[in-house]
């Protein structure tokens, strides 16, 4: 609260006070009044990444003119492409003067770049929308947030397999799976997450490689695919009976009519998930946290659920009833999804893929 001056001092409405007047009333604007969103009084144009094909079109055809719309202030520039290539052009901008206000990609890559200093923190008078993000799909400190989360478990043909998987471990023990399973391989953050997990389930620690390694192997003969729209064209030609696959990717074979059923292993399910983080050296950060607290809104929440039925990082989005079917996995259950140490990972990753293709090859 600004002092009061006591009543019988004189007001002097010189610079010094004319100053000390404005920067409250920003510091006012800045947080809002009741009633307006967050962000209402940013401007200007923010960059914002973005994959191409179906992700692209939805962002050009909703995402973007209904920010803009709700932010008349704020013009939004995309730039399309993959992770790899927003890293290196962060890296060869340097920290202050970064091409993107927004990076949208997984954590795979925003682990590594926050780790170096190139995010920074979402303020929570300006990003609110923050409160109604399940916990743990915080960054620590609010370093970024997973806005869209997509579980991976089981997926498996109904029509071809008589025991529905119900644990990671079924892979290993249920005779009817062998020789009919799909894994991805190490290229794939997925492949890197199968290592953390078998370690995990069967040593109880998440780093034992040589263990993951050794049963990993014991699911020979098994197709193994870099990308998961090649998982789901195994899995609709009956090449692979049951494999690894995320929930969104299920849910369109399943809304498309394929026998196809996904169940959340009783160990705890992997993820795909879209870290929304702030660039540090962003100048124009009050329209970045604008967008990123629009991600988080209920309303935008809803667009990407049915769009592409991720799951919703917002704990106040209802499941549409006529989505049940397909999404058995709702936002009670995120704490179920494991997360991992991507530094850890990244920083293994060449002697991953190494002995991956040595001993992995079918």
């Amino acid at each position: 609260m600004v002092d009061q001056p006591r009543l019988e001092q004189r007001v002097r409405f010189d610079r010094r006070s004319f100053l000390r007047t404005a920067l409250t009333a920003g510091a006012i604007a800045s947080v809002g009044v009741p009633g307006r969103e967050a962000g209402a009084q940013a401007g200007g144009t923010i960059t914002i990444t973005s994959y191409g094909g179906p992700w692209e079109e939805f962002m050009r055809s909703t995402v973007v003119p209904t920010f803009e719309k709700e932010h008349p202030g704020i013009k939004v520039e995309l730039a399309i492409g993959l992770s790899k290539d927003w890293v290196a052009k962060l890296k060869a901008a340097g920290k202050d003067n970064p091409p993107y206000d927004i990076v949208i990609t997984n954590e795979v890559w925003a682990a590594p770049l926050r780790a170096e200093g190139r995010y920074t923190k979402l303020p929570a008078e300006l990003v609110p929308n923050l409160k109604s993000v399940a916990p743990n799909l915080r960054i620590k400190d609010d370093m970024g947030v997973l806005a869209l989360v997509g579980p991976i478990g089981l997926a498996y043909r109904t029509d071809k397999i008589k025991t529905v998987p119900k644990a990671w471990k079924d892979l290993w023990t249920v005779p009817e799976y062998k020789g009919k399973i799909g894994i991805y391989n190490i290229v794939n953050s997925a492949g890197q997450m199968t290592i953390c997990l078998t370690s995990k389930i069967w040593t109880g620690g998440d780093k034992d490689v040589d263990t993951a390694y050794k049963k990993i192997a014991e699911l020979k003969p098994f197709k193994q695919t870099d990308f998961s729209g090649d998982m789901e064209k195994l899995l609709v030609q009956g090449e692979v009976l049951i494999g690894i696959l995320d929930m969104p990717a299920a849910a369109r074979l399943q809304k498309s009519g394929a026998p196809i059923g996904w169940v959340a292993p009783a160990e705890g399910m992997l993820m795909f998930e879209q870290d929304v983080s702030v660039t540090g050296g962003s100048k124009n950060k009050p329209a970045a946290f604008a967008f990123v607290n629009w991600m988080l809104k209920r309303e935008t929440q809803e667009m990407w659920l049915r769009q592409f039925y991720w799951l919703p990082a917002n704990t106040q989005v209802k499941m549409p009833d006529e989505l049940k079917p397909i999404m058995p996995v709702t936002q009670a259950d995120i704490p179920k999804i494991l997360q991992w140490d991507w530094l850890w990972i990244n920083d293994q990753k060449p002697k991953l893929i190494d002995r991956w293709n040595r001993e992995m090859s079918t």
